[in-house]
């Protein structure tokens, strides 16, 4: 009898903080919110794992995939504007050589050195009508007795025959072929997505190798503030459109779970109030029973406690709860 008259008394003293019953939690996730890619491109840069955000910022960056001039000319067409959704031609370049010329070594002067073509040096064009038409050319692709010139300046006719020659004199010991003008062909670039990018106008001369635009790419930002759960992608993966790039915990998403016995969690309900203490500090955070669960073939009961809005504790971080 005394020393159940004892044990009544201290339990009358102490405060209802120390009759508490204390158990080791930690956070995770109420819910996720899966952030995906807007459009195609290669990752350049993202987030890690447990990083909080808010709405707005950039949860990873796109490179975007460039079109590059492959040669030198001007931009004669463009047929789409920065964002646009496009699927085929974003523009057409001109060529500076304004015609092509197909040769071959037959017709040249009957000589070892004016049937031998290299690529890239100069030769002199003019028609064989009556030589009014003419031109200045290079060569450009030498293939056996065949081999193509394009025009760096002159007038000619597509269709017409020419001669060609070393000398700007046209003189016969100089003739190193014969072949047919064509007009050189208009280069289309296309692409399929957003064009997010557009560096030339129409009327612009380009260089070859200069930039002319940019699909897709760009920052994939957070719909809303929140912890960072998981990221599902690394730097230099591609992804296409509505790949998944990382899973993001909502402010007010996160909770502390403690396993329970069969015994406690009767003894707890959804409602109850409860004191969370993070590890590392010793300042409590109140917070609310949200449930009590059994977990299926694990012998034991979960309780979900959601700390009070405001409360920005990150995942996986160990919490002690105590339960009056």
């Amino acid at each position: 009898m005394f020393r159940k008259l004892t044990v009544l008394l201290l339990a009358l003293l102490l405060p209802a903080s120390a009759l508490a019953e204390v158990y080791e939690g930690t956070t995770a996730a109420l819910s996720a919110v899966t952030v995906a890619a807007e459009r195609a491109g290669v990752v350049g840069a993202a987030v890690e794992a447990g990083s909080r955000v808010e709405a707005g910022d950039a949860l990873a960056e796109l490179k975007p995939e460039r079109a590059f001039a492959s040669q030198d000319g001007k931009v004669s067409l463009v047929y789409a504007g920065e964002g646009d959704a496009v699927d085929g031609t974003v523009l057409e370049l001109a060529p500076l050589e304004r015609y092509a010329i197909h040769c071959t070594v037959e017709k040249a002067y009957q000589s070892a050195e004016a049937t031998l073509v290299h690529g890239g040096e100069a030769v002199y064009v003019r028609c064989t009508a009556d030589g009014s038409h003419r031109a200045v050319g290079v060569v450009t692709q030498v293939d056996g007795a065949e081999y193509r010139v394009l025009t760096t300046g002159g007038e000619l006719y597509v269709g017409e025959t020419v001669y060609l020659y070393r000398d700007g004199d046209f003189t016969a010991e100089s003739r190193v072929g014969i072949g047919t003008v064509v007009g050189s062909d208009v280069e289309a670039y296309g692409a399929t997505g957003t064009l997010t990018a557009l560096k030339v106008s129409e009327g612009d001369p380009v260089e070859r190798g200069q930039l002319l635009y940019e699909i897709n790419g760009g920052s994939v930002a957070a719909p809303v503030s929140g912890i960072i759960a998981s990221v599902e992608v690394a730097p230099g993966d591609t992804v296409r459109e509505g790949d998944a790039l990382a899973q993001l915990v909502p402010d007010g998403q996160v909770c502390v779970e403690i396993r329970l016995s069969e015994v406690d969690a009767a003894q707890v309900s959804p409602g109850q109030r409860a004191e969370l203490t993070p590890a590392g500090t010793e300042e409590a955070i109140p917070g609310t029973v949200l449930d009590v669960a059994w977990v299926a073939g694990d012998g034991a009961y979960v309780a979900r406690i959601l700390p009070e809005e405001g409360s920005a504790l990150p995942l996986g971080l160990g919490v002690t709860v105590r339960l009056p």
